[in-house]
Order: C-alpha cells, then sequence, then structure tokens
C-alpha cells in the first residue's frame, strides 16, 4: 500500500498486537472502538472505515459485539447480584441493566432482542379494491341491454329484475319503480 502510509502503518501495528483477532477479543471484552483506536493512534472513524474495507473484517467485528453482548449480560447480572441495598444504588443498577438490555438487544437481535411475533401487514390499495368490488358487481346482460350499451355487461342495479304475474318487480316494499340504466 505505498499509497497509503498511514492505512499500511495500522496493518502493521495490528499484526504487531496480535492481528485482527487481537483487536476482536477486545471488542468482545466490551472496549470501545474509540479506545481502540487511540491506542493505535489513530481516529474512531478511520478504524471503522479500515474495517468496513473488508467484509470478512465486517462479518467478525459484528461476531465479536455479538459475544460482547453476551459478556455485558453476564456483567449485568453480577451487578444486580451485589448491588447495596440502598435506594440510590439500586436506581443506578436499574438503569445500568435496562441500558446493558438494550445494547445487548441491538448486536445480537436472535438472542436478546424483543420477540415481535408474527407479524403479517396487508397494505389496502383502495383504487384498486374498489375496482374489484366495482367487477364483482358486474352481470352478463341479456338482450336489449347488450345493444343499448354497447357491451355485454351492465351494472347489478341496472339489470332486469324479472315481475310476476300480477305487476310485482319483487320489491318487499312494494314500490313499483324499476331501475333505469345509469348514462355512461
Amino acid at each position: 500500500m505505498p499509497g497509503k502510509p498511514i492505512e499500511a502503518q495500522l496493518h502493521a501495528d495490528i499484526e504487531a498486537a496480535g492481528g485482527w483477532e487481537s483487536i476482536w477479543d477486545r471488542v468482545a471484552n466490551g472496549e470501545t472502538q474509540t479506545a481502540i483506536a487511540e491506542s493505535l493512534g489513530i481516529s474512531q472513524g478511520f478504524l471503522s472505515r479500515v474495517i468496513h474495507l473488508d467484509h470478512a473484517r465486517v462479518r467478525a467485528f459484528r461476531e465479536a459485539k455479538r459475544r460482547y453482548a453476551v459478556t455485558l449480560v453476564e456483567h449485568t447480572g453480577e451487578l444486580v447480584k451485589h448491588v447495596k441495598e440502598n435506594r440510590d444504588a439500586i436506581a443506578k443498577v436499574r438503569e445500568q441493566a435496562s441500558q446493558a438490555r438494550w445494547e445487548a438487544s441491538k448486536w445480537d437481535r436472535e438472542l436478546f432482542g424483543e420477540d415481535k411475533g408474527d407479524v403479517n401487514v396487508n397494505v389496502l390499495n383502495i383504487g384498486q379494491a374498489h375496482l374489484d368490488a366495482l367487477r364483482h358487481r358486474i352481470i352478463e346482460a341479456p338482450g336489449p341491454l347488450v345493444n343499448q350499451l354497447g357491451k355485454g355487461t351492465v351494472p347489478l342495479e341496472i339489470a332486469p329484475r324479472e315481475t310476476d304475474p300480477h305487476g310485482n318487480d319483487g320489491d318487499e316494499g312494494g314500490s313499483d319503480v324499476l331501475a333505469t340504466p345509469a348514462t355512461p
């Protein structure tokens, strides 16, 4: 890496310190990227960029953070077990445990994240639902209405009703008004 002397020096320093595995062990033990970067004489942002140059390093970093989540939860358990029995100490440990639980859930969602269950979301397109409803209300039209509208279908509201010999058109209320076709 002749054009990148700082990056070349960083790789040499990491190799001298035990390689990337030693960095991942430090991450798994809870050391922050900022503290690791300072010990190497670089900024946290530069260390992060170097890690993200290689997909294998990104996977190793995330695995180290998952191991850290387990360490964090175990450490929190010890804090809770050994808290002094006074109100302020208990409140402080409660906040520390809450923070640790949140952080562990972010680094290892599978093990420590909240179980949200199976969520199925169906997004309804109102326009499509309206068109589907209209299509279901269409029937095949017999005889003269086909010629009148120029198509083979008419809405149910304007379909001709069969009348009985006494003049009833099938309405329960006894109304003698027949449905009329809508103008197109």
